[in-house]
């Protein structure tokens, strides 16, 4: 264990919305647990379950400067004062047990005692589901009231207890196990507490390369493209496969024993990792720091089982937060004003309206899975020329959408489908913030009205591009002309764009490196296949060091296609 000094608050909302079902006005409320699962108003909700959300006033505000007062249990109004509130489950993505919300809003995360976990081992030997009220023997309670009171009322909810090498133990609750693991987006967790989980609603064709390990999946409808890299899991892994489906089957064996319904939940992998997790340390049998009652995961170094993922998502309705993504795509005539969010549009607990356009709403957070930074992950999307002119058409309407809601739409009520989905860096809205190096080269293919363009490296980190294919020699050293300088000290690997055209019965491959000019390759393809495009980034990356000069003319090499 590697304890990080301090602990650290936190002020920022990160522009996430109110919830409305949250206490109001001016006092501070931490998020203490996670109950029991119900849909409490079948009036207002149909569509999407709820969760009972348990959460304490804070009293000693002096948190802002000294965090560590939360970690007493004088820090907050005693827990038999609670306040509950019941809250959507799609709404998991964005709350965390330990944060402080004011007014229904975020106001701060603050660390507790922040600890990495090196090395730790999780199998069916290490790790064990229990009960957070569990009581070994003449022991004592593993999470005892005196130190750790705010569970009070949800000592029959579940939890993963994880044996240390140094006979500590670390407590995991299911509900921050699903939440972590799954909860990239609204509508992946969904899909998991609304049983019985089915591959289909996740997603409907996946192809795998076993020699390059690249994954390629066809998302289903209403799937966000930030929770690719979870589905790829569950298609590759048969345990997190398990992982997933447990939550669902928990949930159906407790509804039909009439019984409280906890979920439960496994880690979606066996072996080594390393976690880093906010929470507190508690007492057992007399000696201190014995077990790490886990608030809030925040890393984990676990693997994800391929080495690149490409994906294209179904259907156009649900979209980012771009000037498109206001309009009710469903019901909006050609030229006519589009439907508008209200600035600060609040949550609601109620079903959404079936008569206006969902929208994704995208949320920067700290990234989860260092595994993931330098693999290539990327969107296969259409550019067309009339989605380019709709995008310079900025025209809105007077009468802005007041409330959002998320899960599947089931009213007349009008309120926006939401699904929030979590990216670890901010994606830019699509057309106008193209890599400089790169918006020519669009604004060319965006005014083709006879070729089909489809960009095959849309990517969470710029939109457009994923970095070029590395290319070692005999001793493992990479050619420096892959490498841009980014000042006198640093560089960084080029960016890499790549289209398919087709025009007429003729395949294209065009595929653009960054440098200055902007080096352009144009490669015939007898007929698409989106396994060949490793293969061809991998040999355009070895012609670019062969002859770093050619830079290519686009509407030159586009008469090829004639």
């Amino acid at each position: 264990m590697d304890p990080e000094k301090g602990l650290k608050y936190s002020g920022f909302s990160n522009g996430m919305p109110r919830i409305s079902a949250f206490p109001t006005g001016p006092n501070f409320w931490r998020i203490d647990w996670f109950g029991d699962i119900a849909y409490p108003d079948r009036s207002n909700r149909r569509k999407q379950p709820s969760m009972f959300v348990h959460l304490s006033r804070v009293k000693d505000e002096r948190f802002r400067n000294d965090p560590s007062v939360l970690l007493s249990p004088d820090g907050t109004a005693p827990a038999q004062f609670q306040k509950r509130a019941w809250i959507s489950i799609g709404t998991l993505p964005l709350l965390r047990i330990g944060d402080i919300w004011r007014d229904g809003q975020l106001d701060a995360q603050p660390d507790y005692e922040l600890e990495k976990f090196k090395n730790i081992q999780i199998d069916a030997k290490t790790t064990t589901l229990i009960k957070a009220g569990l009581n070994i023997g003449d022991a004592g309670f593993l999470l005892p009231l005196a130190e750790h009171p705010w569970h009070l009322q949800c000592t029959q909810s579940y939890c993963v207890m994880v044996n240390l090498p140094a006979g500590e133990r670390l407590i995991i609750p299911c509900m921050e196990l699903i939440r972590f693991y799954f909860g990239s987006s609204s509508n992946l967790l969904s899909k998991l507490f609304i049983p019985p989980l089915d591959r289909k609603s996740l997603y409907s064709t996946a192809s795998f390369d076993v020699r390059s390990k690249h994954l390629f999946l066809q998302l289903a409808e209403k799937i966000s493209g930030t929770s690719a890299a979870d589905i790829g899991r569950l298609h590759l892994s048969p345990l997190a496969w398990r992982a997933a489906a447990v939550v669902s089957t928990s949930l159906l064996k407790a509804s039909v024993a009439q019984q409280s319904i906890h979920p439960q939940a496994l880690f979606p992998f066996e072996g080594e990792t390393t976690l880093v997790a906010a929470g507190k340390w508690l007492s057992f049998a007399g000696q201190p720091r014995s077990t790490f009652l886990v608030y809030n995961l925040r890393s984990c170094e676990h693997p994800f089982p391929f080495r690149s993922l490409s994906y294209k998502v179904t259907g156009s309705r649900a979209q980012p937060n771009s000037p498109i993504g206001d309009s009710d795509q469903s019901r909006a005539q050609p030229g006519h004003a589009a439907a508008r969010d209200a600035q600060d549009q609040p949550l609601v607990e109620r079903d959404a309206s079936n008569n206006l356009s969902p929208r994704i709403r995208t949320y920067r957070i700290e990234p989860r899975f260092p595994d993931l930074a330098p693999k290539p992950i990327w969107k296969n999307r259409t550019l067309t020329h009339a989605e380019w002119l709709e995008k310079l058409d900025r025209r809105r309407s007077t009468s802005p959408i007041s409330h959002g809601s998320v899960g599947d739409p089931g009213s007349e009520r009008r309120i926006r489908s939401v699904d929030f989905a979590l990216l670890s860096k901010i994606n830019p809205s699509f057309f106008e913030r193209a890599p400089e190096f790169l918006r020519p080269i669009v604004q060319d293919l965006c005014a083709l009205q006879d070729t089909a363009v489809e960009l095959l490296t849309e990517s969470d980190e710029d939109g457009w591009t994923v970095p070029i294919s590395v290319l070692a020699d005999e001793d493992g050293e990479i050619d420096p002309k892959l490498f841009t300088q980014t000042s006198e000290k640093d560089a960084r690997l080029r960016r890499v764009g790549a289209f398919w055209l087709k025009r007429t019965e003729k395949y294209m491959c065009l595929v653009v490196i960054e440098s200055t000019p902007a080096c352009i390759k144009l490669c015939p393809t007898v007929e698409f296949n989106r396994g060949d495009i490793l293969r061809i980034l991998r040999n355009v990356a070895a012609n670019f060091l062969d002859n770093p000069d050619s830079t290519g003319h686009l509407p030159s090499l586009l008469k090829t296609m004639s």
